[in-house]
């Protein structure tokens, strides 16, 4: 009798430990999550009106993936190498388009240099006069040249659509496998509110959309999910009939807190990084990642997560 005493009292011990553990250090996540929803709301909306304005006044500062333009590949025969700022600052004054310029690489490409800009064979002209101008004729050597039409810059922003569109029924499918429905929707939800958000800053910034912008975006989708996936499975482990759903939630981010601020903090390093470092054609891409990591982070942790309590008042613990 003596040790089934025992036993009781250890297994109390247990519960009595093992429910302190689980609440020490509890941020009330779940009490500014109607704070956090008022925020995103109007910055949802705000995002929303800014792209219809962009869209009734044609205003959108597409790259030339998606407005169409001219891509020029430029050798310059030149006894030192020339410093990338020094083709740059020669572009600084192209009228109204903005010269994207990128440096080759290779030993067969010694001051080799990669001329993006929207427009036509006019101002492909222009921009190799430029370049005539500062060197020579007979210095400058254009060793290849590419004009995208307005018909496959179209194609390429449906495209650009597509992917995320395609990417987001997948993510849905899978965390509908994993979990179910009821998690489903509010990450597929949080990845909407994320996009549209880090679009409507690009669009405020007036930011170049090129295919780095893209893949920046579709980066951040995966980024994102990864985040909700593990905070959301933090959230099925410490489901029980003992606690609310709510008291449930706010537990389970007070567990993955410590991890998501380390990985927030060091993927925001990495990402300030390249926009200081990496130079001027890798700056948008950075900066939209940068960007999408701050939106996600707050996303995962009030967004994601407020919408799943609000699935999941339908279903009794």
């Amino acid at each position: 009798m003596s040790e089934d005493i025992k036993k009781e009292n250890d297994k109390k011990e247990n519960d009595k430990k093992e429910n302190n553990d689980l609440t020490k250090n509890k941020i009330p996540f779940v009490k500014f999550m109607p704070i956090a929803a008022v925020i995103s709301a109007v910055l949802f909306i705000a995002s929303i009106g800014l792209f219809v304005s962009k869209l009734n006044t044609n205003s959108f500062n597409m790259g030339i993936d998606f407005a169409g333009g001219v891509e020029l590949k430029v050798q310059i025969d030149n006894p030192e190498v020339i410093n990338i700022a020094e083709i740059r600052a020669l572009y600084n004054n192209f009228g109204t388009e903005t010269v994207n310029i990128q440096e080759l690489e290779g030993e067969a490409n010694v001051n080799a240099f990669l001329l993006r800009f929207r427009g036509s064979n006019e101002e492909s002209d222009r921009a190799m006069q430029v370049l005539y101008d500062k060197y020579g004729t007979d210095k400058v050597n254009l060793i290849g040249s590419n004009i995208i039409s307005g018909v496959v810059s179209a194609d390429n922003l449906k495209l650009a659509f597509i992917l995320i569109i395609v990417s987001w029924i997948i993510i849905m499918i899978y965390i509908t496998i994993r979990f179910n429905y009821r998690y489903a929707f509010p990450a597929i939800i949080t990845l909407i509110h994320n996009v549209v958000i880090v679009f409507g800053i690009l669009l405020f910034l007036n930011k170049e959309f090129s295919v780095l912008v893209l893949s920046s975006m579709l980066t951040l989708i995966g980024y994102t999910i990864n985040d909700i996936i593990v905070v959301f499975d933090r959230i099925r482990e410490n489901t029980d009939t003992k606690r609310p759903f709510k008291e449930i939630v706010n537990i389970s981010l007070n567990n993955v807190v410590g991890r998501t601020v380390i990985t927030s903090i060091s993927t925001l390093l990495a990402a300030l990084a390249i926009m200081i470092w990496g130079g001027f054609i890798l700056y948008d891409f950075a900066f939209t990642f940068f960007c999408g990591v701050v939106i996600g982070t707050y996303a995962s942790n009030f967004i994601a997560s407020g919408l799943l309590i609000l699935f999941m008042k339908t279903k009794k613990h």
